[in-house]
């Protein structure tokens, strides 16, 4: 019996009742009871599971409404963040929906739009694009450039516009597709007008000389390119231009001085030449004018009218300078198709009007080509001559007038390359040019000096001096004199026996540098030489300063002692102060026997010339030494 309906009963006085009808219905009523227990038990446990599913989740709902707080708060703050960012950004942003309406606007976007973000968000893409229209210099233009949007809505747009206020923007615009579907657009613009006007600045840098303003090297070069490569090439010359001792403005007043000057010269040339002829500078002091011309008459006629800009001096702190120009011509498409070819010869011809006595023009011509491939063959060998000592002396006999005897020889150097001989006067230029001089003329003072050793002791050429040549540049180095000492230690023969001739320029040149030297040469028993007397600067003061034993007079006068009394009065006068002041007088260039008796009654001491003896190798020397005893 379930033990509750026990109690019941107990409680109610049933017990003690039998009857098979009160147990039948006692053990229902026990069941009934332990029905309800089970049921009872079946709803409390029932009842438990779905309380703690309830509390699994109302954690697992206030879990997630945490996330979506938390999801929300980010994007609330990231959403804050992008809306300070782009109110921050200087570019115009604004957003469209489907329907037109901006949807999102920056702070820049209500600035261009001149209203505040609350009016902006009122407006829909017909006003914004009425608004943006009336602020351009050119509305129609920007209809066609944003053409495409009307066409497709999914058209990208790029472009520039300029507003009435002077500035220039550059603006995107680009659709919003969500899994492709149009939703809006987004138009982002940003002011470009520093960075167009950075841009011009740096293109103008790039294509025009800082100190003048002229058109540069790049720029020239470009555009002569662009003439080149066009479907019809019209003929034009290059006129490259030197500016003529330029130097000399740096040297004296400076290099700010100089860029002064520059402009100024800019300026005048500027003024001569006329549209559609062109004027660049290359740098330094060279310019290039580009001539549209291909008349020879009319090109030779622009060139001295070039020339012309330099007549009159410019004015330099206070100073006038006579500037001239050295100017080369080369055209398109007689000198070449290629602008580097072309410029080429105009530098070509450009050297060669320098080396002719500036301030003229000088045309390209195959010759003056040949003359410079020459010269650069001769440079490119001369380094290796000097290295290998490739070069030779010949010898040039100096007569003593009255008695016809060889007193002394003059020593000129030769170069044997390749089966001919190249001759002084065609590589010592080059040499001097390229700072090679100062070997050259060691190799000649060595070879001079061996072989006045190893005739050292020989009877017949007792006392037969030999001289040589000697550059202003060489004579001004310092330790020429050192030099000079050690060949005499190496070389035995008596140091009497070399003479050195110097030209008048390189006496002027370092004056006192030269004095000194000759002191020190004189101690040595060296002689020295003026050679070519009276082509130079001819200055009396420095005969009675310099140490000096021989006067040469120039060929020049010589050959003209026969037919011209100027001449005549010139060579007489120099032998008359050569004479006053002990110096020994040497003709050059004689050539005729006349010359000789002439030289011989105006009381000239030595002579020299084809006339007597062209210059001779060391071999055929001998012989002629032992021949001209022989006739004395």
């Amino acid at each position: 019996m379930h033990h509750l309906l026990a109690q019941l009963l107990k409680k109610s006085g049933f017990f003690g009742i039998d009857s098979v009808q009160y147990e039948h219905f006692i053990r229902l009523l026990s069941d009934a009871f332990v029905h309800a227990d089970e049921d009872r038990w079946m709803l409390e446990h029932s009842l438990n599971l779905t309380s703690k599913e309830l509390t699994e989740n109302n954690r697992q709902l206030r879990t997630k409404l945490a996330d979506i707080d938390k999801y929300q708060r980010s994007l609330e703050l990231s959403v804050t963040r992008q809306k300070a960012i782009l109110d921050a950004s200087p570019e115009v942003v604004v957003e469209f929906n489907i329907c037109g309406k901006i949807t999102h606007i920056n702070q820049s976007g209500c600035t261009f739009l001149g209203c505040n973000e609350h009016t902006a968000l009122t407006l829909d893409a017909t006003q914004v694009l009425h608004s943006i229209l009336c602020l351009l210099t050119a509305p129609d233009e920007f209809i066609e450039q944003i053409q495409d949007m009307f066409d497709s809505k999914e058209a990208q747009l790029t472009g520039i516009f300029e507003t009435i206020h002077g500035r220039y923007y550059e603006y995107y615009s680009v659709p919003e597709l969500i899994h492709g579907e149009y939703v809006g657009r987004v138009w982002c613009c940003r002011d470009i007008t520093d960075l167009k006007a950075q841009k011009a600045l740096l293109s103008k840098q790039a294509n025009c000389d800082s100190l003048t303003g002229l058109a540069n090297r790049f720029n020239i070069i470009a555009t002569v390119n662009r003439m080149l490569q066009s479907d019809v090439v019209k003929p034009f010359a290059l006129v490259l231009i030197d500016l003529d001792d330029f130097k000399k403005i740096n040297d004296s007043l400076g290099h700010l001085a100089g860029d002064d000057a520059l402009k100024i010269c800019a300026k005048r040339l500027e003024r001569r030449v006329q549209q559609p002829n062109r004027l660049a500078r290359l740098g330094g002091d060279e310019f290039l004018v580009v001539l549209m011309l291909d008349s020879l008459p009319l090109i030779r006629e622009e060139l001295e009218h070039i020339l012309n800009a330099f007549i009159d001096p410019i004015k330099i702190k206070g100073n006038c300078y006579q500037l001239s120009l050295s100017v080369g011509v080369a055209s398109y498409p007689a000198h070449g198709k290629e602008v580097s070819e072309i410029l080429g010869k105009a530098d070509i011809a450009m050297y060669q009007a320098k080396k002719q006595g500036k301030n003229q023009y000088k045309l390209f011509d195959s010759a003056l080509e040949q003359r410079v491939q020459k010269a650069i063959y001769i440079e490119g060998k001369l380094q290796q001559a000097i290295t290998l000592k490739q070069f030779e002396l010949y010898f040039q006999p100096k007569i003593n007038i009255r008695s016809g005897q060889v007193e002394s020889l003059e020593a000129l150097i030769r170069w044997p390359n390749n089966g001919r001989m190249i001759f002084p006067d065609e590589f010592i230029p080059i040499a001097e040019d390229k700072g090679l001089i100062g070997k050259i003329t060691e190799c000649v003072l060595e070879m001079a000096c061996d072989t006045l050793s190893q005739w050292n002791g020989l009877v017949h050429l007792k006392g037969l001096s030999i001289a040589i040549n000697i550059s202003g540049k060489d004579i001004s180095v310092d330790n020429f004199y050192e030099k000079l000492e050690r060949l005499l230690s190496r070389y035995k023969f008596n140091p009497s026996l070399l003479e050195l001739e110097l030209t008048e320029s390189a006496l002027i040149s370092n004056l006192a540098n030269v004095k000194a030297t000759l002191r020190q040469l004189k101690k040595l028993g060296i002689k020295v030489a003026i050679d070519d007397f009276g082509t130079g600067y001819s200055s009396l003061a420095y005969l009675q300063v310099l140490d000096m034993h021989y006067l040469k007079i120039d060929r020049q006068f010589v050959a003209a002692l026969l037919s011209e009394p100027k001449a005549e009065a010139i060579v007489q006068s120099i032998i008359d102060v050569g004479k006053n002041l002990g110096l020994c007088l040497i003709a050059e260039g004689v050539e005729q026997a006349e010359h000789l008796d002439k030289l011989q009654r105006m009381g000239c001491d030595q002579a020299q010339g084809y006339f007597i003896c062209r210059p001779l190798p060391s071999s055929e020397l001998l012989k002629f030494l032992s021949s001209a005893k022989q006739a004395v």
